[in-house]
């Protein structure tokens, strides 16, 4: 089974992986991360409110899992928008092959509300998708969309809430005015 989770920052998207996690039995799952974010702690999945839970870091260049114990049953992985669509995708189809389930959660899509990286594709595969919305920062409506503070045009920018928000998609047009 494959179940994906997505919305936009401040959702509560890691904060889901983490409660499910906690549901499993040790031993039975893989909770991994992206090695390129970096922005709480090294070797853990952090939420925007401080709850973490150990992580192995997962190479988004070489997406390998030959070395997770035959026992695992179940491989979550948080900041799905920050792996290629077709190096993550190819890789979790193989394990879910093996009767591993997948787990991932991440962003839809960047501050531009354009497609970003595995989520989106990921999810239209998926057996099971989970829609999560934040609360949008100037209307406190569901909020669909993130937003950026910061005047930096790339769409692979690090942070937190000192960098983005969270919309709705009136708001989002506000926003970037």
């Amino acid at each position: 089974m494959i179940t994906v989770v997505g919305g936009p920052m401040f959702s509560g998207k890691t904060t889901w992986l983490i409660n499910y996690v906690k549901k499993l039995t040790p031993g039975s799952f893989v909770l991994c991360k992206p090695d390129i974010d970096t922005r709480f702690k090294k070797n853990a999945c952090v939420t925007h409110h401080g709850v973490s839970f150990p992580a192995t870091n997962l190479s988004t260049k070489n997406v390998d899992f030959s070395h997770i114990d035959q026992g695992v049953k179940n491989i979550l992985i948080d900041e799905l928008n920050f792996f290629s669509p077709e190096l993550l995708i190819k890789a979790l189809l193989q394990q879910n092959k093996q009767g591993r389930n997948i787990f991932g959660a991440g962003l839809l899509f960047d501050y531009l509300k354009k497609p970003f990286g595995a989520t989106l594709p990921l999810s239209k595969i998926a057996d099971k998708f989970i829609q999560l919305y934040a609360i949008c920062d100037r209307c406190k409506k569901d909020a669909n969309h993130c937003y950026r503070k910061v005047k930096i045009k790339d769409q692979f920018l690090l942070g937190a809430k000192e960098t983005y928000g969270a919309c709705c998609e009136e708001c989002w047009t506000i926003f970037n005015a």
